[in-house]
This record gives C-alpha cells, sequence and structure tokens, in this order.
C-alpha cells in the first residue's frame, strides 16, 4: 500500500504514512487559465451561484513538468485539476472545471429547514426532466399502499434521528419512503432505508429525493439486502469478514479471541449506509463516493472506521467491542464518542480494495446457499 492508515484511539489524531512517490518526468503540456466568476459569498459566507456562471478559459505558455489547469474562482482560492488534456473541447473542460469547482469548495450549504434541490443532489442525479420526475412522484404518492407498511414507515419516521428536529423534513421523509413502497413492491419498505433517504432528503426536493434513492438502491443492487429475511446481507459481512482478515490480522484475531463476528456490529451500517452514525451535515462526501465507487467505498469506509479506532478496540473485551462499534455511540445528539468524518471519508479511500474484485465476488454469490461459488 502506497499509503498506509495507523490505529487511533478514539480521540487522538487519525495518522497516515506516506511513501515518496516515484518522480515520472511529464512531458511538456499548454496550461490553461480558467477564470468562474458571478460565484459569491454573502456576509453568512452562504455561497450563491447565478444560473449560467461564466467560465473563462485562457491559454497560456507551455510549461514543463506540469499537467494542470489552473482555475481562478472569484472569491476562492485558485484550485487545480489534473485531468485536463490539451486539445479537450473547451465544453467538456468547463464541466469538469464546474464537478471540480463543486467537490472541492463544498458549495452544499444545505439546511434541513430548505426546500429546494442543491447543486449537490443534482450532481448525483445526473440529467433528468422535472416534469416527468415529478408525474412520476406524484403518481406513485396516490397510489394505494398497504396499511401495514404506510405503519412501519410512521414508526421508523420518528426514529431517524438526524431529522428530529425537523417536522417538515420528517413528513418529507414519510412521503418518500411511501412513494418508493409504492414503486419497488418487491422490496417495499425495510428498516435502515430512512437513514439513507433522511440524508438524500436534506439535499433535495421530495420527488428528486425519491428518484436519488430509487438510484441508489438500483446501483449498488440492494433489493437482496432491503428484501424479507435479507439474503443479501450474508453476502456483505462474508465480504467484509475477509476484508478484515486480509487488512487488519491482528484485529481479526482479537475478534476471534473475543467471540465478535461481523453480523453483530456491521449490519446496521449495511442497512442505513452509515446514515445512523455519521452527521447529516457530514454526508455529502459519503453520497460523492458512493455514487462514484459503490459498494467498494461502502468496504473503504467500513475498514477505514474499524482503522480508525484499532488502537481502542485492541484493548477492549467483547462487550468494550461491541459498545465502540455501536451506532448509538455516534448519534448525533448524544457525539459520545468523537470522529472526525471529513478526515475519515477521505482517509477511507486509501484503502486499497479493487474494484473489479468486489464485481467479481458480487456476480458469484449465490444467495440461495449464501456462499460464494469460487
Amino acid at each position: 500500500m502506497s499509503q498506509q492508515f495507523q490505529g487511533r484511539s478514539s480521540h487522538g489524531q487519525l495518522e497516515k504514512k506516506f511513501e515518496p512517490p516515484i518522480e515520472i518526468p511529464k512531458p511538456v503540456q499548454q496550461i490553461r487559465n480558467i477564470h468562474v466568476t458571478g460565484v459569491i459569498r454573502d456576509a453568512s459566507k452562504t455561497i450563491h451561484y447565478p444560473k449560467q456562471p461564466k467560465i473563462q478559459i485562457i491559454k497560456v505558455p507551455q510549461r514543463c513538468g506540469s499537467n494542470q489547469t489552473v482555475c481562478s474562482v472569484q472569491g476562492f482560492s485558485t484550485l487545480t485539476y489534473d485531468d485536463i488534456r490539451p486539445k479537450e473541447k473547451e465544453e467538456s473542460v468547463i464541466n469538469k472545471i464546474m464537478r471540480l469547482f463543486t467537490r472541492e469548495v463544498d458549495p452544499c450549504k444545505c439546511l434541513p429547514y430548505q426546500n429546494n434541490t442543491c447543486i449537490k443532489a443534482k450532481e448525483w442525479l445526473g440529467n433528468y426532466d422535472v416534469d416527468k420526475l415529478k408525474t412520476k412522484y406524484s403518481n406513485l404518492l396516490e397510489s394505494k399502499c398497504e396499511p401495514k407498511i404506510i405503519k412501519q414507515i410512521n414508526l421508523d419516521v420518528e426514529r431517524t434521528h438526524p431529522l428530529k428536529n425537523y417536522p417538515q423534513k420528517l413528513s418529507d421523509l414519510q412521503q418518500v419512503l411511501i412513494a418508493y413502497s409504492k414503486y419497488n413492491k418487491i422490496v417495499g419498505y425495510m428498516q435502515g432505508m430512512n437513514f439513507v433517504a433522511a440524508g438524500l432528503i436534506y439535499h433535495a426536493d421530495n420527488y428528486v429525493a425519491f428518484e436519488l434513492l430509487r438510484k441508489l438502491i438500483d446501483l449498488l443492487q440492494m433489493n437482496d439486502l432491503y428484501s424479507p429475511m435479507s439474503p443479501g446481507l450474508s453476502k456483505h459481512i462474508q465480504l467484509i469478514d475477509y476484508l478484515i482478515l486480509t487488512k487488519m490480522p491482528d484485529l481479526y484475531q482479537h475478534f476471534c479471541i473475543n467471540g465478535v463476528k461481523v453480523d453483530m456490529f456491521c449490519a446496521s451500517w449495511l442497512f442505513s449506509l452509515f446514515g445512523m452514525m455519521i452527521p447529516i451535515q457530514k454526508q455529502v462526501k459519503l453520497f460523492d463516493c458512493i455514487f462514484r465507487y459503490g459498494w467498494t467505498y461502502i468496504y473503504q469506509l467500513i475498514i477505514g472506521f474499524l482503522l480508525y479506532h484499532q488502537e481502542i478496540l485492541m484493548s477492549e473485551d467483547m462487550t468494550g467491542i461491541i459498545c465502540i462499534l455501536s451506532q448509538q455511540n455516534y448519534r448525533i445528539d448524544d457525539n459520545e464518542l468523537e470522529v472526525d468524518w471529513d478526515e475519515l471519508l477521505d482517509a477511507s479511500l486509501n484503502v486499497k480494495i479493487s474494484k473489479t474484485f468486489i464485481q467479481e465476488m458480487h456476480m458469484k454469490y449465490d444467495t440461495k446457499v449464501q456462499t460464494f461459488k469460487i
């Protein structure tokens, strides 16, 4: 691994080791300055975007040993982007720079009492027809829903602590979950979906949050996880068990000695996609990575989370381990254990897990016998 974690206690600072990068001479490239205007901050530091931001690309003299495009944004520090090809069309460059800009400065300043779709939610959704989405969502709400599903949704909405102080958002959450249960009748509704949907509703109007929930569940192929009896849960548990064994053998042995099994602490993380634990304001990076990397990032985050707490976990017995890894300790309103989620979400990307390997293993899993056919 070119970048490694070291274990840490719950209140320490996450440490990383870096091996010196191998310097490879880069060919001479033409640098382009990208100037973005019309993006401003007000007195409260809220970021405002014009409907059509002006972006100017200026060709500058060639510079040796660099392949960066510099993006000067009004009101912000200069940004750099390494993925611009010299002869790339200007429109493509602008799109890339805007995506970079929205990631780098994290423009999402959503508040739970706002009722609009932020730029991040639009990025996750991609191209879409507003009228079609609204019509689809409205038609679903008008159709019938099983009373027992509505009853369970109502119970879980009240337990969705990230939105507990915002009654309107809880009402929106209920509507989105009911709409999805009608759309996906195979799954209906499953506990844990409320936390996933809550994170999306925080950034989007109801009809967009519904479409994002649909897209996310389809992308991750979560029907087998959210279906009755959760036949796909064992697939993820077995893979996570293997990853802990290979990435953290000392911790794996410690778990075995103390009788700790992965499903004792990991199931709720999977059902909620960490929505039970990560503060809703910090979930932008989470959704960015899930929509981009899928299950690979979720596994990276699980290993990263264990590495983050490895030192303290190694000193605990079964009761202490389960207590530390319990989502109750990371509730937004309790905040019993301090976690730098921004740092952890970024650092987890450095956990080396092959996306190809994960995809191949998922394909080899037999749900009926709940084993991998190697």
